[in-house]
């Protein structure tokens, strides 16, 4: 099963790869109409795809993220000869990874950095280049950005007098509380000079700006993605800043920089009007989460999303996969009686009651169960978790994740007899923490074997799970390098009938 699992996950990934994104979902096209040359966005996902008339426009590239290297050499094909410039910045290894494979033809500049996707002052170097840039653009000039997961370490530009370093003070302390990567965001917003709309408003004399989006966030909000360099609007950052600060009891350990940032007067103003700014989602993980369900059934399972929203705490989220499994184990012993069906039912919303779970999971999962057809079940679910930072380990929330449900379900196997019970959690950028690895994938057989020689509590209080896999379970390892593309991770159960 540790092979089927990767194999699903990986048929994922696939489907969210820039050349199949472009292709099957048209998220740009080119069309001459009456001697009008006519951008289309999202052809293939919106019935009225949104559209722009670049004639006798010179069409520029920006970007940064993880993805965009990708997303660049398609829209580089798409447009030809009407692309004439722009600045690529994404992460370090990049251009060698994909040497040979993704080829741009020398109009745009690519720029390298964000190690470990940490900011630095390579990519602090790009990003005021970035906003130059931007504010050179004329009427004359069709501004295309592309956004994807990655792309706040990679546009770090801090406002005076805060420093990258400053800023990175704060956002490891935030971090290490546990801050979800929407509270992170709003930070990095609030001491930022050019998230949070600011390179549209730099570029605001442009004819169009066109940001194509891949989310990275549960809920796609377009504000969040990459700190949103391109999404105006009035909201008051400050305040939000200062209540996450708060709510984090970190008011007092902040550097005196970020405090003067975040006690400047906001001005409330009307929001700034920019007719020629437009911002499309062209993937998610949605097409990523579909893709997986279809590669379940075709290795003949039942396939049951649970949700394209999953967020919260991983040991939290592990308790929540093992009280599932649970409850499904305990209906598999009993007869499938509209009783039992019922009392599944509401032993299922009451596990799921802190999770946003897809409104026909719970139907679906019953018909599963009383089909019984296959050899078993898989349970996919699409998110991006969180991981409370207790030691100085090396690892990443899907590595920690996988180890958790693991280890929960090895202390449940002797009274339920959970049988050969797998887990997957991985990230589709292939990054997982500052780590190799994409995350894990384990079985309960595989662990038991591992548990006789090591303890694995050790591994998990310190957040040291990519030793645990590497040096224990190395099979259970998931590693593929940068992707080229990011939608958030996929996690799949697998559950056994037999």
């Amino acid at each position: 099963m540790e092979t089927v699992l990767k194999n699903i996950f990986l048929q994922s990934v696939e489907s969210v790869r820039m050349k199949n994104l472009f292709q099957n979902q048209k998220c740009l096209q080119v069309n001459h109409t009456s001697g009008r040359l006519i951008v289309e966005i999202n052809a293939g996902r919106c019935t009225t795809p949104h559209r722009v008339d670049i004639t006798g426009k010179r069409c520029h590239l920006v970007g940064f993220g993880k993805a965009v290297y990708g997303m660049a050499a398609e829209v580089e094909a798409i447009l030809g000869a009407h692309l004439v410039s722009g600045i690529l910045s994404v992460p370090c290894g990049t251009v060698e990874k994909f040497k040979g494979t993704v080829q741009l033809n020398g109009r745009l500049e690519v720029c390298e950095g964000a190690k470990n996707n940490l900011p630095d002052d390579d990519a602090l170097g790009t990003a005021i280049r970035v906003k130059e840039f931007a504010s050179r653009l004329s009427n004359d000039d069709v501004l295309f950005v592309l956004i994807s997961g990655g792309g706040s370490a990679l546009l770090p530009l801090p406002a005076a007098p805060v420093s990258l370093e400053e800023k990175m003070q704060i956002i490891r302390m935030l971090v290490k509380c546990g801050a979800t990567i929407n509270e992170l965001n709003t930070v990095r917003i609030a001491i930022s000079s050019i998230k949070g709309g600011q390179l549209a408003t730099t570029a605001r004399k442009a004819h169009q700006i066109i940001s194509l989006v891949i989310s990275d966030i549960v809920g796609d909000p377009v504000d969040l993605i990459a700190s949103g360099p391109t999404h105006v609007s009035n909201i008051n950052y400050q305040k939000a800043a200062n209540e996450i600060i708060d709510q984090y009891k970190l008011r007092g350990k902040l550097p005196k920089s970020v405090e003067e940032v975040l006690n400047r007067k906001f001005k409330d103003e009307e929001e700034i009007r920019m007719p020629n700014n437009h911002i499309s989602i062209i993937a998610n993980n949605s097409i990523a989460v579909e893709a997986a369900l279809l590669d379940v059934k075709k290795a003949d399972l039942h396939a049951i999303c649970l949700s394209r929203t999953i967020e919260g705490d991983v040991e939290k989220l592990s308790e929540i996969y093992l009280q599932l499994l649970l409850a499904i184990k305990d209906y598999l012993h009993i007869d499938p009686n509209e009783e039992n069906e019922n009392l599944l039912r509401k032993k299922c919303e009451s596990i799921l009651k802190d999770l946003k779970y897809d409104g026909d999971f719970i139907n679906n999962l019953i018909e599963a169960l009383k089909e019984n057809t296959k050899r078993g079940l898989c349970i996919v679910a699409g998110g991006e978790t969180t991981v409370e930072i207790k030691g100085e380990g090396l690892g990443g929330r899907n590595q920690e994740l996988t180890l958790h449900v693991l280890r929960k379900l090895l202390n449940h196997d002797e009274c339920h007899e959970l049988g050969e019970v797998a887990f997957l959690s991985a990230g589709t950028d292939g990054i997982d923490g500052p780590t190799s690895a994409a995350g894990a994938v384990g079985t309960l057989s595989g662990l038991k074997g591992c548990s006789t020689k090591c303890t694995l509590e050790d591994f998990l209080s310190t957040n040291n799970s990519y030793a645990f896999w590497r040096d224990f379970y190395p099979r259970g390892h998931i590693v593929t390098g940068h992707t080229g593309t990011n939608v958030m991770d996929i996690h799949i159960l697998f559950l056994p009938f037999s």
